[in-house]
């Protein structure tokens, strides 16, 4: 038998270690960087706080829009969205025509179309949230979130998160 090279088993070494990693579950994130205006931009960290009217939490795109998030190629589990929890069970939420309410206060504003022309989805009603809902919303008038997508049960939240 030939003695093998370190280079060789250097790289068969790693080779295995990689595909080993790929076949592991994924690990939970701990930290994420918001680059879209929609909540402000920077550093989050995942937190144990419970899930309340203001935190900021993370959900999949292609569990809470999959049509919206297939059409614009944003598919995977890194592929998310970070919001504030504006509504929880028992509120109130209306969605009519180019406005969505919460318990009657302030309009939030919907639109037809996105920045790049192409159509928003939407939902119309009104409704309380469940014991396994809450409503999503960025923080600003273009955000793309709960104004389009509706309520979420709760099991779809990734995670707290809380500004660095």
């Amino acid at each position: 038998m030939r003695p093998q090279s370190p280079i060789l088993v250097a790289l068969s070494a790693a080779a295995l270690a990689a595909l080993a990693a790929l076949a592991l579950p994924p690990t939970e994130d701990r930290l994420l960087y918001n680059h879209t205006p929609s909540v402000p931009v920077g550093f989050y960290i995942r937190t144990d706080a419970p899930l309340e009217r203001g935190a900021f939490v993370t959900v999949r795109a292609a569990d809470v829009a999959p049509a919206a998030a297939a059409a614009r190629d944003f598919i995977g589990p890194r592929k998310r969205f970070i919001k504030r929890v504006a509504a929880l069970a028992g509120d109130h939420v209306c969605a009519q025509g180019s406005a969505l309410t919460i318990n009657g206060g302030p309009r939030h504003e919907r639109r037809a179309h996105d920045s790049a022309g192409a159509p928003l989805p939407s939902w119309e009603g009104c409704r309380v949230l469940g014991p396994d809902e809450v409503l999503l919303l960025g923080d600003t008038v273009d955000s793309f979130d709960g104004r389009y997508w509706g309520p979420v049960v709760v099991r779809t939240i990734e995670g707290v998160w809380r500004p660095l």
